[in-house]
């Protein structure tokens, strides 16, 4: 039944498939023109440069079907992030003589609500910006948007508003008759 979607599923279903165009499309290529790396390298070598372990392990449970793109190397340690969730428990259990910095991970552990959606609409729009900066324009297409949930449609009105992703088209379909009333 598609009323029963997870959240975000019909926006990481697009961001999955614009994810295999890059990195399977791409790759057919190989090396550009210009004998330098594929533009599928180019981009995951910026992700890599651009987004600590904390903001890819939240693009990697939005966008699962973006594993690949996000890539898999060491990247940029988060200022305070050990490499899990389990590991932050852990440490949090175990360490009570850390005072501010134990503080700060209850913070950490207990990120959530609004500031935690903020913070992923930021990471997607990030991501955004760095693929679209590489391509020469993405249109993604959101079908069926009578079935998204309120957190689809607060990152897509986030995504339109933010202004500074380039070359960025985003289409959705939607079926009138099928609209739920409010």
């Amino acid at each position: 039944n598609p009323k029963l979607q997870k959240p975000l599923s019909a926006f990481s279903d697009a961001m999955t498939r614009l994810a295999k165009y890059i990195t399977t499309e791409n790759n057919k290529m190989g090396e550009l023109s210009s004998g330098g790396p594929s533009m599928s390298t180019i981009i995951r070598n910026k992700i890599q440069n651009e987004f600590d372990e904390e903001d890819v392990e939240q693009l990697r449970r939005v966008l699962p079907g973006c594993a690949e793109l996000l890539g898999l190397g060491p990247r940029r340690p988060s200022l305070f992030c050990p490499s899990s969730y389990a590991d932050k428990v852990a440490l949090f259990r175990s360490a009570p003589q850390l005072g501010s910095a134990k503080r700060r991970l209850r913070v950490s552990l207990t990120l959530a609500g609004k500031e935690s959606i903020a913070r992923m609409h930021y990471a997607v729009r990030r991501l955004l910006k760095i693929i679209c900066s590489q391509l020469k324009g993405v249109v993604l297409l959101i079908d069926d948007l009578q079935w998204s949930d309120a957190a689809t449609l607060d990152l897509l009105k986030s995504i339109v508003l933010d202004g500074e992703i380039p070359r960025l088209l985003i289409v959705g379909a939607y079926r009138e008759d099928e609209v739920p009333e409010k």
